[in-house]
């Protein structure tokens, strides 16, 4: 592994430059409005969903150069426009290609996209960036199992880009891949689905490698894996990603779980400016780039402050189903004895080693817990926090 570098500041390269051009958009024209272009990065205000809908109504978010439009879902089932120019759209496939590149992706590869086209931005953030690298690029969409096993036996399809699940349901049908670059759902912070998944793609005569990609409809490609497998490499050209505390805001050390903002770098139309993106993850900076060495791996919605710790109840369903247990059937109580915190976690599975886990549950969460059960019947009722 290439050694970590000393924290630095946590400004993007240029940010004086970034904030003068920001200040003139109307997204940000209110936000910047006294804002000095020389302020301390952690101080400028950071972008939220909530403002990018306020935008959208009060039509600040077109840009008049923008040649694509995408849509984002968005809570409460709506959806957001994502605008680009042509410039924004070579600048993104041309950082992506290097990412893809430096994956083990090469020009006369064969690559199938098994992402939706219609809609939302889905295969799209890939499409530009295989494009530009070169590979003869299948835009196939999603689903139709038969159709998609077929495509990659009569083209020789080397590399498959796709959700995880997809991509093992592939595998136990018979699709036989050396490289999946996967995304949209976790792999590589889901103990045991990586390689789960390369079983299922590989052979003894064609082993698979599975590496994992971070992307957004609102900021396209950020982060991408490298065979080495020693984390997600950040795209430091196109995107500047720093993690924060969720409660305070404030910027964490490196290697401190907490939410991921990030900010274009030189994007022309809808440029994020810290976007609170929700994700959870750590980061470091190494000598050869910004790193997430352990992918993003739950979401800041809903933390608990138990016995002084942060718990997020998102990374313990990660955690749960690296064990093999039913993620999506567990609860997570919280009450107070005698003015103290306590505990429990009960979730659907077969007999496990409740000591094994209880050991796990505390290294990975620095929490230790009072209760743990593990029942083929329980139904997960998420979060009960019943301290007074």
């Amino acid at each position: 592994m290439t050694p970590l570098l000393a924290s630095e500041s946590a400004a993007p390269p240029a940010a004086s430059a970034l904030l003068r051009r920001l200040r003139t958009l109307p997204l940000y024209r209110a936000a910047l409005d006294g804002v000095p272009d020389d302020v301390p990065w952690p101080t400028v205000p950071f972008l939220t969903r909530e403002r990018l809908t306020e935008a959208f109504l009060a039509g600040d978010l077109v840009h008049p150069d923008a040649v694509r439009v995408h849509l984002t879902p968005h809570p409460g089932g709506h959806w957001l426009p994502e605008y680009a120019t042509v410039a924004d759209l070579q600048a993104h496939a041309e950082a992506a290609a290097h990412a893809l590149a430096r994956a083990g992706v090469r020009p006369d590869d064969h690559v199938q996209v098994a992402f939706g086209y219609h809609r939302f931005a889905g295969g799209w953030l890939m499409q530009g960036g295989l494009e530009a690298l070169g590979a003869k690029t299948i835009p196939f969409g999603p689903g139709e199992t038969d159709a998609a096993l077929d495509t990659l036996r009569v083209l020789g399809v080397r590399v498959l880009v796709s959700a995880p699940s997809f991509a093992q349901k592939l595998g136990e049908a018979g699709a036989r891949v050396e490289l999946l670059i996967a995304s949209g759902e976790p792999l590589s912070s889901v103990a045991g689905r990586r390689e789960r998944v390369e079983a299922a793609l590989g052979s003894p005569e064609r082993p698979c490698t599975a590496l994992d990609c971070y992307a957004s409809s609102e900021a396209g490609m950020m982060a991408l894996e490298t065979p080495a497998r020693d984390g997600l490499r950040v795209l430091d050209g196109w995107v500047h990603l720093e993690v924060i505390d969720p409660e305070t805001g404030e910027p964490v050390p490196d290697g401190e779980r907490g939410e991921l903002v990030v900010t274009h770098v030189g994007k022309q139309a809808m440029p994020l400016l810290r976007f609170r993106t929700g994700d959870l993850t750590t980061l470091e900076r190494r000598a050869d780039g910004t790193y997430l060495p352990r992918g993003v791996f739950g979401n800041v919605g809903g933390m608990l402050k138990v016995k002084g710790v942060k718990l997020f109840p998102r990374e313990v369903a990660f955690w749960l189903a690296g064990h093999g247990l039913d993620h999506a059937q567990h609860t997570l109580h919280v009450w107070s004895h005698a003015g103290t915190d306590r505990l429990g976690l009960q979730v659907r599975g077969a007999a496990a080693d409740l000591d094994t886990l209880r050991t796990d549950f505390q290294k990975r969460f620095a929490v230790r817990l009072d209760d743990l059960d593990v029942d083929l019947m329980h139904e997960g009722r998420g979060v009960l926090d019943r301290r007074a």
